[in-house]
Formats: structure tokens, C-alpha cells, sequence
């Protein structure tokens, strides 16, 4: 049981506390009816931080906020909650009538956590929930909480917020020190990605990569789903990282040839546990068949550049495709609602399509442009009846018209600033 005096110094605790932030560009509301506001995202991509960022923003007597890996918890149950419950409140009468905020980080850690939190909806007070652990994916909070939650997803910094963190803002002009600082700063997203603590500890970036890659294998793939074909999975998360186009044949066939019996059930199923675990995103081709889409297979991203490098990627290509993927999906689209790849009639490949109601638009990504990306980005616009793509590169810049049609290319730093 947990002492009241020890639930008294952790409320004040908070009272007391101020920590410095990066301002994340997340947007997220606190519902106004009887939902939580879960925070949930891959690990170690700054949910904590999004809840201190939201806490400031709230009324600090009205406000709490428990991370209940504090070792002062160690043992906590659910009549432990209700006895906090009872703290706050005998500390701040006047709040028992009122609608107050609780954040509470790593609550999944406790047996029938959710029923607290139900308890507290029920009593129209606003709940924020998040953690670290597979448990806290939306799956499994649809189920604990049956319906009771709306989801905002948190990744890894965008570059935007890269910039802020290195204390730089994005103005119309830039001097030439400024310039050559956000390239600087764009080589290293694109090589060790946007991890905060990578950010905030460039010193430290190979072995933090290093724990994040072996924490999520082995705590939300091996641990949680039991796999014990370990060497198995590496090597399914190997040929994500460097494959692009694939299939669950193609990767079945692969594992064969390096002499490892592994079903395609078994590899669609390793496949659904990192999708779970949010490491790893698949993307179908535009297509309306779903049977079609399965044939053709479907393109691999990583969540973070820095994991394809601890992996061994060097190929600059690859990680500046993996790089604008991620940016789009912190942007806010989804993969194969409003996001896939374009194959055209004689199967060439585009990176990106993106559809936004009636419009349709193309983004191809290549580090070094050449007449082949910019002939068959003409023909996939001639195909859809668009007017406009864009081709991403590393510094090349330039307009290319053809029979009314336009292609702008932008070096990727560019592309990253705009909107």
C-alpha cells in the first residue's frame, strides 16, 4: 500500500516542478465529452514530454501529473489510485466540484488501471494517458477502455522542431551561417534521424539508436508476442530497412535462400507485430483492388532514419525516401487512406501519391536526379491528369515544363521548410 504522505510529496512535487522543453508541433485536443486523450507512438518519440508540454498549459492546482514508474510506487494497486484520488482532492477542496486534469504517464504498469481511469470520466474529469510499453497501443486501449479514448500520435521530432531544438527559427531570409546550418543540420536527420534524445545527445546517438532498436525487438516483438525465432525476426527487420519494394513471398523466398525455415504465415505475422509496435510502416500501391494491391506488394519504411543506419544502411537514396515518408506521416497523412506509392501503366515506380479529396499529388525522391525520374514523373501526370509533381534531391533545384505539365525539384532542405 502506498503511504497518503508519499501520494501529498509526489502532488507537490509538481507544484515545484519546471522542466525546459522543445515545443512540439503535435496538435492534440482534450475532449470535451467522457474520453481520455491517449498519447501514443513509438518508443522513446517524446510522449512524456508532450504531456509536460500539455501540462503547462494547464492550471497547476487543477492539474496532475504521476509517472507511475516513480520507484516511490513501486507495488501501487487500484485501491492505491483511489486513495490519491482522495489526496488531491483533501489537498484541494475547492477542486471536488470542478473538472480537473490528470496526466497519467505509464498507468498500464498497474492491474485494472482502467477502471480508475473509467471512475474518473464517469466524474466528468479530463484524463491524459500515455507510455512506453506495447500496452499502451491503440489496440489496446480501444479494448481497456471500450470506445473511451481519442488517440493523438506522437513520432520522433519533425525537422521543424529539429531546428527549434538547435535554436534556430525559420524566417523568409536566411543569412549564410543560418543556411549552412539547417543543411548541416538536414545531413544528420537524414543519416541519424530525429529521436529527441539523439538530438539533445548528438555524443550519444549510435548507442542510443543501438537501445531503441534491441528495446523494441525484444520488449514488444520477442517478450509480448513470444517469438523465439529471434535471429529470424533480425532478419526480417534487416530486409525492411534495406528493401523497399517487397512482398511476404519475395521476404519468404530471401529467408529461404539465407537457410532459414520460416512459414509466410510466420513472416506476416512478424510483419504485424512491428507494424504493431509502430518501428515499421507499409505502404500499398495506389491501386482499388485490395487483391491487386497484395500482388504488387507493398514499399518498407522505418520510423527512424537513425535505426536504418544502425542497421548498416548507407545507401543515400534509400534513407532520403525513408526520410521524406516519415516527414509526411508527421505531417498528419496515413498510410493507404491518403497515402501510397504510384506504379504506372508500364510499372515504373513513383515514391509518393497523395490524395486530398478531388486532387492528386506526386512526390518522387532521388539523391542524385537524372532523365530517367524526371521522364517517368511526366508520365505518371499525364496518367492521373495532374499538372504539378515534385521531385525531392539532395541540392539539386529547378522547373521543368512539358506540354502544360510542371515538375519542380527542391533540394530536400527546402522541401523540409515548406509547409
Amino acid at each position: 500500500m502506498i503511504d497518503e504522505s508519499v501520494w501529498g510529496k509526489i502532488i507537490k512535487d509538481y507544484l515545484e516542478w519546471n522542466v525546459k522543453l522543445v515545443r512540439r508541433d503535435i496538435k492534440y485536443e482534450i475532449p470535451k465529452i467522457q474520453r481520455a486523450l491517449s498519447i501514443i507512438g513509438p518508443r522513446r518519440s517524446g510522449k512524456t514530454y508532450l504531456m509536460f508540454q500539455i501540462s503547462k498549459e494547464l492550471e497547476k492546482t487543477r492539474s496532475i501529473y504521476v509517472n507511475f514508474e516513480d520507484p516511490r510506487l513501486t507495488g501501487v494497486n487500484l485501491q492505491d489510485l483511489l486513495k490519491f484520488l482522495d489526496t488531491f482532492y483533501s489537498m484541494f477542496p475547492e477542486n471536488v466540484k470542478k473538472t480537473n486534469y490528470f496526466l497519467l504517464d505509464e498507468i498500464q504498469t498497474i492491474d485494472k488501471w482502467e477502471k480508475f481511469v473509467r471512475h474518473l470520466l464517469d466524474k466528468n474529469q479530463k484524463v491524459i494517458l500515455s507510455g512506453s510499453s506495447s500496452k499502451m497501443l491503440s489496440k489496446e486501449i480501444s479494448t481497456e477502455l471500450r470506445g473511451r479514448s481519442i488517440v493523438t500520435y506522437v513520432y520522433p521530432f519533425s525537422f521543424k522542431e529539429i531546428l527549434r531544438a538547435n535554436g534556430l527559427a525559420i524566417e523568409k531570409y536566411l543569412s549564410t551561417y543560418e543556411e549552412s546550418k539547417i543543411k548541416k543540420l538536414t545531413r544528420d536527420y537524414l543519416i541519424w534521424g530525429s529521436y529527441p534524445e539523439v538530438i539533445l545527445n548528438p555524443s550519444l546517438r549510435k548507442e542510443i539508436l543501438t537501445e531503441n532498436l534491441n528495446l523494441t525487438i525484444y520488449r514488444d516483438v520477442v517478450e509480448r508476442w513470444r517469438v523465439s525465432n529471434v535471429k529470424g525476426l533480425r532478419l526480417v527487420i534487416k530486409m525492411l530497412a534495406y528493401s523497399s519494394n517487397l512482398s511476404i513471398s519475395k521476404m519468404y523466398n530471401n529467408l529461404k535462400g539465407l537457410g532459414m525455415e520460416i512459414g509466410k504465415t510466420t513472416v506476416a505475422n512478424y510483419l504485424e507485430y512491428l507494424m504493431d509496435s509502430m518501428i515499421f510502416y507499409k505502404l500499398y500501391p495506389y491501386v482499388k483492388s485490395y487483391k491487386k494491391q497484395e500482388m504488387l506488394g507493398f514499399k518498407s519504411y522505418l520510423i527512424d532514419n537513425g535505426l536504418l543506419t544502425v542497421l548498416g544502411v548507407e545507401d543515400n537514396s534509400r534513407l532520403l525516401e525513408n526520410m521524406v515518408f516519415l516527414e509526411l506521416l508527421k505531417r498528419g497523412y496515413e498510410t493507404n487512406k491518403n497515402l501510397f506509392y504510384y506504379l504506372t501503366k508500364n510499372g515504373e515506380e513513383i515514391d509518393f501519391l497523395i490524395k486530398e479529396r478531388e486532387r492528386i499529388r506526386l512526390i518522387e525522391t532521388t539523391y542524385n536526379i537524372d532523365r530517367k525520374h524526371v521522364k517517368k514523373m511526366f508520365t505518371a501526370l499525364n496518367e492521373i491528369d495532374s499538372k504539378t509533381g515534385i521531385i525531392i534531391t539532395w541540392d539539386y533545384e529547378d522547373e521543368i515544363d512539358k506540354d502544360g505539365k510542371k515538375i519542380t525539384c527542391l533540394p530536400l532542405w527546402k522541401w523540409l521548410l515548406s509547409s
